[in-house]
């Protein structure tokens, strides 16, 4: 069965996200008065410095949760479509993570030529992906949720199924779609 990733978002959204948020109200009453465009039309937020923040440019996400402080702008992708810049689908944001050396404790591949990867945070992995996301729901992303959601990836193989615990593979022709320039910088291709 062949799925885009469009329709492979679609499912994951309605199964993990609370409709109570403006992005789920949407989806659940298309005749709202704001659409799906509007909530990402001035993505990223403003997020300029307060005064007794140390941080010159950006006001990074403060989580008690997790260890390292984020700027939500790092994790921010370009649609090949659009072109405009949005935050990162799941596996994007698994790909950004584990090409980012500072969440080299969070996770890591175990095998690179293979897409093969481990989870050692699990709920903090999860809960940076509750960040990135800019998820406003009373809801907490757990890591059984984050698993069930990446499970959803087998469908469009984007993502192939492994037998140990925390322990994930991207398929070969996402693999494929991820490109690492000389600045290491990451372009990473639809593999939909």
């Amino acid at each position: 069965m062949n799925i885009t990733i469009d329709e492979l978002e679609n499912e994951i959204i309605e199964e993990l996200l609370n409709f109570e948020t403006p992005f789920g109200l949407c989806l659940k009453n298309p005749d709202s008065m704001f659409t799906v465009d509007d909530i990402f039309e001035n993505w990223p937020p403003d997020i300029s410095p307060s005064s007794e923040e140390p941080y010159s440019s950006v006001n990074p996400i403060k989580n008690d949760s997790l260890d390292i402080l984020t700027d939500p702008r790092e994790w921010l992708v370009t649609d090949q479509t659009t072109r405009r810049q949005r935050p990162p689908r799941l596996y994007e944001f698994l790909i950004l993570l584990l090409h980012k050396p500072h969440y080299a404790s969070y996770a890591s591949y175990k095998d690179r030529a293979l897409g093969l990867f481990e989870i050692y945070e699990p709920e903090k992995v999860a809960d940076l992906w509750q960040q990135v996301k800019n998820r406003q729901s009373s809801q907490k992303m757990t890591y059984d949720k984050f698993a069930r959601a990446i499970r959803w990836y087998y469908k469009a193989d984007i993502m192939k199924k492994t037998n140990a615990r925390y322990t994930f593979q991207f398929s070969p022709k996402t693999l494929a779609g991820i490109i690492i320039d000389e600045n290491n910088n990451i372009t990473i291709n639809s593999p939909v």
